[in-house]
């Protein structure tokens, strides 16, 4: 899987770090695209695990967690910026506004300030999902009332030809009506 089908993804399977395939039965990796076989059973430091969680264990280890893959991305893809990705990661490891701010060479107020914007800006995302997630659903709609219109049109035209005789002359001479 590549990352051009990541924007494919639901925010689900994204937050997953995996797809689920019920056609083949698998678990796919978002970030390498390797698979787990639902039918098989992985064995994992002795123990014996499902595809599910072998999946899971594989985000984890080879990829160091889907909140980190995903903020290792490229700031196009995530639109973050790389200090809004160092603020997260500092978040990620609990880490105080001073003892983050020494780390990257700005004041606390500056990485208060930055935790205020990400706030702010999850919040607009929210919205701003939602706001696309309804131009979708009327663009879905448009085209099956577009649909139904045409096949309404198509109705009637068959209608009409039937009605008419509209033939061949060889046909014609037959009265069909």
């Amino acid at each position: 899987m590549n990352l051009d089908s990541i924007y494919d993804l639901k925010i689900e399977d994204i937050s997953l770090g995996y797809v689920y395939n019920s056609k083949k039965q698998d678990f796919t990796c978002i970030f390498c695209g390797e698979t787990f076989d639902e039918g098989i059973v992985y064995e994992d430091n002795h123990n014996f695990i499902t595809a599910k969680r072998a999946i899971e264990q594989h985000i984890e280890r080879e990829h160091n967690g889907v909140l980190k893959t995903l903020l290792s991305l490229e700031k196009d893809i995530t639109g973050l910026t790389e200090i809004q990705s160092k603020v997260i990661t500092g978040l990620i490891e609990k880490k105080e506004s001073k003892k983050l701010a020494e780390e990257m060479g700005i004041s606390p107020s500056t990485v208060r300030t930055h935790k205020f914007y990400l706030q702010k800006l999850k919040r607009q995302s929210k919205i701003f999902l939602t706001i696309m997630s309804l131009l979708e659903l009327q663009e879905e709609e448009v085209e099956s009332k577009e649909i139904l219109k045409n096949e309404k049109l198509n109705e009637e035209l068959l209608r009409s030809s039937c009605e008419t005789n509209s033939l061949h002359p060889f046909f014609t001479q037959y009265n069909l009506k």
